[in-house]
């Protein structure tokens, strides 16, 4: 229970900045529409074997009031159209099984229409990884693609105790690995660990409003299960 906890806090905080100001909203059509900060982002589960296709909207800055879009403005990822989630104030369409890339299109409530494309690379741990010493820095060698550019990897490794957990991570071009320091693993109580990895993709966005945005690719990959020694 308390790894499933961890998993469903480190995915709530990557989405934090969605969720802060989710009682704070707007209309998309009560602002400058070329202040409307965007952020799209697909990513794949492969704990779930599911895509997720996510849109943001939001006044000025990544951290500004969120914003439902207003009719005619529309958002579409691969020509299927995005659902408004209440809750958390962004759009998305759930996919069955693993979609590698796609193009994420918006439409402002002024007609202009803004385009952009991302994909996701998949990313696995080693079969070989049923221990870990802790009595030494660990270099961990994942399965897939080295780094290119714009792509990083983070790796969060839950011990046994509760909060008991390190969070690794790896951006350097060419990389195909990444380090686990010795005082984070000595940070980790000796026993069962979960591991939690994702690679990320987060190229520039080609079109644009003037306030900017973000896209992102995102690979889940099954969760491993790991003795800390």
């Amino acid at each position: 229970m308390k790894n499933l906890k961890t998993y469903c806090t480190i995915f709530l905080f990557s989405l934090y900045w969605v969720s802060n100001t989710s009682c704070n909203r707007e209309n998309s059509i009560d602002v400058n529409q070329d202040k409307i900060y965007t952020t799209y982002i697909l990513i794949y589960d492969a704990n779930e074997d599911k895509t997720y296709a996510r849109a943001v909207f939001q006044f000025s800055n990544a951290v500004g009031t969120q914003l439902q879009l207003t009719a005619p403005s529309e958002i579409y990822f691969n020509n299927d159209i995005l659902t408004f989630k209440n809750a958390l104030a962004y759009y998305e369409k759930e996919y069955a099984g693993k979609i590698s890339s796609g193009t994420f299109k918006w439409k402002n409530t002024n007609g202009t229409e803004y385009t952009n494309s991302v994909s996701i690379t998949p990313i696995g741990f080693p079969a070989n990884l049923d221990t870990i010493h802790r009595n030494a820095a660990y270099e961990m060698f994942w399965v897939g693609d080295s780094l290119s550019a714009n792509h990083s990897v983070s790796l969060t490794v839950n011990g046994v105790l509760e909060n008991d957990a390190q969070y690794f991570t790896q951006n350097n071009v060419n990389s195909k690995s990444i380090i686990l320091s010795l005082n984070q693993l000595q940070a980790l109580g000796q026993g069962a660990g979960t591991l939690w990895m994702q690679r990320v993709y987060n190229p520039a966005l080609v079109q644009k409003t003037s306030a900017g945005g973000a896209i992102y690719g995102k690979y889940t990959a099954v969760t491993k299960h790991s003795y800390l020694k």
